[in-house]
Formats: C-alpha cells, sequence, structure tokens
C-alpha cells in the first residue's frame, strides 16, 4: 500500500521539487524587498544579452563532460549505444522547452535569489557549497524513495556531481552578471546530456559522470580561482553580484 502511494508521487514530486524553489524565491522577496525586487528577480530570467562564449560554456560543458565519459567507457568496454533509450531521447526534441522551462524554475530560486545573497556575506566557494548542497538534498527523495526517476542512481556520486556543477553555476552567474537564462541552460543541458550517459554499463554511470564533473570543475577552479570570477572575457553587461 505504501509503495503505491509513493508510485502517484512519480510525477507530482519532480513538478513540484522543479517548481517550488521558484515560488519560494518569489513569495520571500516580495514579503521582504516588495514589488520592485520581484520584478528585478524576474528579470534575471531574461537576461540574454551576454558574450556567445557563456552560451558555448553554458550549452557545451555537459555536452563535452557526456563525449569525454562516453570516451572513457568505451575504452573500458563499458559502454553501447544500444543501451541509449533512443525512444526517450527521440521523445525529449519537442519537448526540450520543457527541461529548460524546469531548470529555469528551479535555478531562479537556487542561483536566482540564493546564490546572490549568500554571496554578499560569504566566499564564492563557501557560497557555492550551501546551495549545492540544498540543491543536492532537495533532490534526495527522488533518489531514495522507491519507483522515483532517480531512484537507481546511488545517492553519493549524484550529490558530488551536483556539488561540483554548483561551482560551474556560480561562474556562470558571476560572468554574467546574474544572468538566470544561462544557468537554466547549464541546468537543462546538463539533464539532457544524461541521455547520453545512459549507453554507459549502469554500474560504472554514475561514478564515470561524477568524475568528469569533478575534474570539469577542478579545471574551472585552476582558471579563474577560488572567487570563480577571474575571466578574460569582459562583455557582461551587468554588474557581477
Amino acid at each position: 500500500m505504501v509503495l503505491d502511494r509513493v508510485k502517484y508521487l512519480r510525477f507530482w514530486a519532480p513538478l513540484v521539487g522543479a517548481l517550488a524553489p521558484a515560488i519560494s524565491a518569489i513569495f520571500v522577496t516580495a514579503i521582504t524587498e516588495g514589488e520592485a525586487a520581484v520584478r528585478q528577480l524576474g528579470r534575471k530570467l531574461w537576461h540574454w544579452r551576454v558574450g556567445w562564449r557563456w552560451y558555448l560554456a553554458a550549452l557545451g560543458i555537459p555536452l563535452a563532460e557526456a563525449l569525454l565519459a562516453v570516451s572513457l567507457a568505451k575504452v573500458g568496454g563499458a559502454f553501447e549505444v544500444r543501451r541509449i533509450d533512443m525512444v526517450m531521447l527521440r521523445a525529449s526534441i519537442p519537448a526540450l522547452w520543457v527541461v529548460f522551462l524546469f531548470a529555469a524554475a528551479e535555478e531562479l530560486g537556487w542561483r536566482g535569489f540564493a546564490l546572490p545573497e549568500l554571496l554578499r556575506h560569504n566566499s564564492a566557494v563557501k557560497a557555492t557549497l550551501i546551495v549545492g548542497g540544498i540543491h543536492a538534498l532537495w533532490h534526495w527523495p527522488l533518489i531514495l524513495l522507491p519507483k522515483m526517476w532517480l531512484s537507481d542512481i546511488p545517492v553519493l556520486p549524484w550529490t558530488i556531481s551536483v556539488l561540483a556543477e554548483a561551482f560551474v553555476l556560480t561562474w556562470i552567474i558571476r560572468g554574467t552578471g546574474g544572468s538566470v537564462m544561462l544557468a537554466a541552460l547549464f541546468h537543462g543541458m546538463t539533464n539532457l546530456a544524461m541521455l547520453i550517459f545512459g549507453g554507459i554499463t549502469p554500474h560504472w554511470m554514475p561514478w564515470l559522470k561524477c568524475g568528469v564533473t569533478v575534474a570539469a570543475t577542478v579545471c574551472l577552479l585552476l582558471a579563474t580561482g577560488v572567487d570563480l570570477k577571474r575571466q578574460s572575457n569582459r562583455r557582461a553587461h551587468v554588474a557581477s553580484p
């Protein structure tokens, strides 16, 4: 009986989980700062006037990570194309907007509201770990409860991956002047890239995903420093938060 009830949450839990961060951010902003601040928060979703390199980074980094993981798995004999869910891949093409819509709703809360507030009084590393940790914990029910979308993924490598990706998202937010749109593009592309990861043997997939994500984050930190702000691109149109 309990498992049957949990099964019904398979649809509603991801939906509520995606929308709640944005709703909470809007509500708290409205209560504490008023309508003008809510409008300003909303404008972060449409902040698209950034250098083309940021679009390349937001869309290309998740794809590059997936291709690197697939290459490593192929060398180790742990990848087969037939494992990729082609039905899901084809179904995802006309529904891409849904993936990025849910990503935008989450990022409005995580990186549009929470991260800038934390950066006011904390270092970039500490603020990133706090937001990334909350982001990961928020999704744990989808992993720990049975019959959920992420129930077959080990919680440890998945959590490490989310924390590592949080550094990339902080870098994007700081470099683009707070563009939630670019953060949502990265988040959505990361979710879509999981279809490519699906070709890797299930036993190795979470750990390869974790490994390439951590490697990308280490490279980013070496290139930018722990403030996640140092960059050669000076085309951001709004001052970084």
